[in-house]
């Protein structure tokens, strides 16, 4: 074996050995794994992060730099959908995640007279299923990205991203996103491949989803550049990085 590229925090022997730090959530929240990250940290003989938000949190935190290389995507398994059902998607049901302020936004956006539905996927969530909020667990990741494929919009109330992989699915899809301020800026760009809202009032999120719902040519305009936008995170493009990273110890 030449190299490893691991995804976490794994005592491993031999080398070269590369770290990739998708976020800090748990050293941020738990004080406790500090040590021992950064005890781990020493053994790898290189640190990537995903963007440039977890660059600056590793810096700060944990002491170490890292080169940034985003998540690598295969874009073919993304096939936008010409025809749009009235569906809102929300990916996640960590506490993080905060479904229920994008339950509470398309509660605000029926009252208003919209018909749209919120589609939630993931593993756990205390909402009630009725008819404007269906809950999908445990489905197939080819399930996952036809519902997103269809959908009107993507939104992520998150309270904190280190990345934001469903905002690339989302992307990839032609599906508008509408992202909190914890997304970094590096992925969703307001105005230009989605909206960012920078709170956690849901009134705020019906209002940007209200948007997309009533300007068709804003919507475009956020499909068509975040389909573009994509391009860049193609897995033959990122795995080309990862190799003149390998080579350096070659």
């Amino acid at each position: 074996m030449n190299a490893v590229i691991v995804n976490g925090i794994v005592p491993l022997r031999f080398k070269p050995k590369i770290l990739v730090v998708h976020d800090l959530g748990s050293a941020l929240t738990f004080r406790r794994y500090l040590f021992l990250g950064k005890s781990i940290l020493k053994s790898y003989d290189e640190i990537t992060c995903v963007s440039n938000k977890i660059r600056g949190d590793l810096q700060s935190i944990l002491g170490y730099s890292c080169d940034v290389i985003p998540i690598p995507m295969k874009l073919e398994f993304y096939r936008p959908s010409k025809s749009r059902e009235d569906v809102i998607v929300h990916i996640g049901t960590r506490h993080v995640k905060n479904p229920q302020i994008s339950i509470e936004a398309i509660r605000i956006l029926r009252k208003r007279g919209y018909n749209v539905k919120l589609v939630i996927i993931g593993d756990q969530v205390n909402a009630p299923s009725d008819e404007s909020i269906i809950l999908r667990r445990s489905i197939s990741e080819e399930e996952k990205v036809e519902i997103l494929c269809k959908a009107k919009a993507l939104i992520l109330p998150s309270s904190y991203e280190g990345f934001s992989y469903a905002s690339l699915e989302a992307m990839a899809c032609g599906t508008p996103v509408v992202a909190s301020g914890a997304v970094p800026k590096e992925v969703v760009i307001d105005g230009f491949n989605g909206i960012r809202v920078n709170s956690y009032n849901p009134i705020d999120y019906a209002n940007a989803l209200e948007r997309l719902l009533e300007d068709e040519k804003l919507w475009l305009r956020l499909s068509q550049n975040e389909q573009e936008f994509v391009r860049q995170f193609d897995h033959v493009n990122i795995a080309s990085r990862y190799l003149e990273l390998i080579h350096r110890f070659m």
